[in-house]
């Protein structure tokens, strides 16, 4: 009875992986990152209070008015990725949040404004800059001098690491960005402290944005925790906020990304089960620190490979030998 489920498992663990493999291989878009477009929804609703923070002047700032937004298509190659362009009453604006490493986020920038700027025969001056959600991304990128003059890109050219702010940093630039207010703590700042930061930024969130944009501002603020804070469930946002994300279209996306991790954790945590089980059956006692090294492993295709080793090996030696492998794999893809 035992090996019917294991072979049933393993034949389904194959058949998926097989497919998986080749839907990606299909696939050249490039997975959403998580907070992009959270961004360019905060730009729609309060671009002047990004603006600010990246050194523009309030009175400059507020002249803005966001009419339209175009994201171009994303691709897997980065030379050819485009960056978000703005558009505003008073001329374009190129911003990137940046929330991942990447050495040549300031030259693509640079890229993206030329070509925008000839695309819409815009002659005049133009609002650049980058907004890295923490400093180890500003860190990985290439200066731009070594392609170019710095000094020449010192008037409209502007960059911010979120997370050298505080929150009352944030505050004091514009009220608004109590929304970005998420970034001023540490990721691995305790569940407990983070929940109740929340719900004052909740609350603050309905002090400073009308009652129109509350909503949005919310949804805004959920991401950014969702996104951020790891180890919150979406259970857990939607009662520390006292809003359900479900009511916006960025909150459905979220949840449908968080059920789906939600199934393939349960698939990779029954099929690491399965290889203990079939271990058991073979070996009898299993070492504590193969039970712990084997639940260290998360990817579904080295368990698949795994389950066929506990079945195929005469002894525990054997196998010792093919998880040391599976583990030297899963540290190389990380």
């Amino acid at each position: 009875m035992f090996f019917a489920k294991t072979l049933a498992l393993f034949s389904e663990l194959t058949e998926e992986f097989s497919e998986q493999r080749e839907n990606n291989m299909q696939k050249t878009k490039k997975p959403t990152r998580g907070t992009d477009e959270t961004f360019l929804k905060l730009m729609t609703l309060s671009g002047s209070s990004i603006l600010k923070l990246l050194g523009v002047p309030s009175a400059k700032a507020e002249k803005y008015h966001f009419r339209a937004v175009t994201l171009k298509e994303k691709r897997m190659e980065p030379d050819v990725e485009g960056i978000p362009m703005l558009k505003s009453e008073k001329g374009l604006i190129f911003i990137e949040f940046q929330s991942y490493w990447d050495p040549f986020i300031r030259y693509r920038l640079v890229a993206s404004v030329f070509q925008g700027c000839a695309q819409q025969r815009h002659k005049e001056q133009v609002i650049a800059g980058i907004v890295y959600t923490d400093d180890e991304y500003k860190k990985a990128a290439l200066p731009l001098s070594k392609i170019m003059l710095a000094e020449s890109c010192q008037d409209w050219f502007k960059e911010i690491v979120l997370t050298d702010y505080t929150e009352t940093e944030l505050l004091s630039t514009d009220p608004k960005l109590i929304v970005l207010a998420p970034f001023t703590l540490a990721a691995e700042t305790e569940k407990a402290e983070v929940l109740d930061k929340g719900r004052e930024w909740a609350r603050k969130v309905g002090q400073v944005f009308h009652t129109s944009q509350q909503q949005e501002a919310l949804d805004i603020l959920g991401l950014f925790v969702l996104n951020r804070f790891r180890q919150l469930q979406y259970k857990e946002v939607i009662a520390m906020l006292n809003f359900d994300l479900m009511d916006s279209v960025a909150g459905q996306q979220v949840y449908e990304m968080g059920h789906q991790k939600g199934v393939q954790k349960g698939v990779i945590e029954e099929a690491q089960e399965m290889v203990l089980e079939a271990m058991k059956e073979k070996f009898g006692i299993v070492p504590s620190n193969m039970i712990e090294q084997i639940r260290a492993i998360s990817l579904r295709e080295h368990l698949t490979e795994l389950l066929r080793q506990a079945i195929r090996c005469s002894d525990l030696e054997s196998f010792k030998e093919m998880l040391s492998k599976a583990l030297s794999s899963s540290k190389e893809v990380r």
